[in-house]
């Protein structure tokens, strides 16, 4: 058995938002701006980064409305204050990734984009976008919270700890 000091862990970060937060999203995550106040992105590592859900880059705004054209299915209009995407945040510890080639690192993600789609339905998924650019590599997993049963717009019921 290996000491406390030697163990990895797994994180998962879930957070909700709003239409009006999506752009910024979306210009982050796929490194549309070269201003950006997250100094631990390293410029000349961009090249490295992906995204398991989409060849290429996307308007998250347009995907999350053709998303949502295709799967509501509520009788009242979508709230102007309504949670439109969610994003969850998977990684590790740095030490966990460094004892990695980049294709087992890859596999981590592969394999975690492979259980969140099926949490969360893969037609629901807007981007599942790879920072192998920043200290530690992470995965941003954004999906529009459309419930699979009953076709409503509905994060709470979406992220409960029973099904994350």
């Amino acid at each position: 058995m290996r000491g406390d000091r030697d163990m990895s862990y797994f994180a998962c970060h879930v957070k909700k938002f709003k239409s009006n937060d999506v752009r910024g999203l979306q210009i982050h995550n796929q490194r549309e701006s070269s201003n950006s106040k997250n100094n631990d992105i390293d410029p000349y590592r961009t090249i490295l980064n992906y995204d398991l859900h989409n060849k290429d880059k996307i308007n998250y705004n347009q995907r999350i409305k053709e998303i949502i054209a295709k799967g509501y299915k509520g009788t009242k209009a979508i709230r102007k204050d309504a949670t439109v995407m969610t994003s969850t945040i998977v990684t590790s510890d740095k030490g966990f990734f460094d004892k990695l080639s980049l294709k087992e690192q890859r596999l981590f993600f592969e394999e975690s984009y492979k259980f969140l789609k099926e949490c969360y339905g893969e037609k629901n998924i807007v981007s599942a976008v790879v920072h192998m650019d920043e200290t530690t590599p992470h995965m941003h997993l954004h999906f529009v919270p459309v419930n699979q049963e009953n076709g409503k717009l509905q994060a709470r019921a979406l992220m409960t700890p029973a099904r994350i």
